[in-house]
């Protein structure tokens, strides 16, 4: 006879790994043209597949245009055990309105304790300030975050000194992984110069 407590735990891990399954296999289009999607499915929180493609038609994932800066600052912060950010991220993790963001490339580590980060966006036109302070608003959350755990005290440390810095409607956020000694400053000053 199973008790209530197995019960839970079995619906519980059922849960998650349906939950976890759900962030994996996404993909995003390359198609930069927009598509309309219907007003009853953009009003359902509940369909993660119409807030998802909603998502994908607003921002496109990596823009050749986004490239060269994209490649001078991963150069400059390699990231460890990279995991590519998807539509999904640019929405609920960074706090970004999609309409705001026309496309973006970026990495983040995948290491436990690592806050690296690596992320070039094209704003749509008069919206890169209001991307940049998002952006600043999603590194005091994970200052916060990381000053929770004190064995992630260099993670914490690096998200503080996290350079945000824009140009024109290019916009980018680099934080050092735990292993990255470069001068990130001087590193996104050269790549949006160029």
């Amino acid at each position: 006879m199973i008790n209530r407590t197995k019960i839970f735990t079995i619906a519980l891990t059922g849960a998650l790994t349906a939950v976890a399954l759900t962030g994996c296999g996404g993909s995003a289009s390359s198609s930069a043209a927009p598509s309309s999607v219907s007003t009853a499915a953009a009003e359902s929180p509940a369909s993660s597949a119409a807030a998802s493609a909603v998502v994908d038609n607003a921002a496109e994932n990596g823009s050749d245009a986004l490239d060269g800066v994209f490649n001078a600052l991963l150069e400059a912060d390699p990231i460890s055990n990279q995991f590519e950010i998807a539509a999904m991220n640019i929405e609920y993790d960074f706090g970004l309105q999609a309409d705001d963001v026309v496309s973006y490339k970026g990495v983040k580590s995948n290491d436990n304790g690592d806050a690296g980060l690596v992320l070039v966006l094209e704003a749509a036109d008069g919206k890169a300030e209001d991307v940049a302070n998002q952006l600043a608003s999603y590194q005091q959350d994970q200052v916060a975050f990381y000053g929770n755990y004190a064995e992630f005290a260099q993670a914490q440390d690096n998200v503080e000194n996290a350079v945000i810095a824009f140009k024109g409607n290019t916009i980018v956020m680099v934080i050092a992984s735990n292993e990255c000694t470069a001068d990130l400053d001087s590193a996104v000053d050269s790549a949006l110069a160029d």
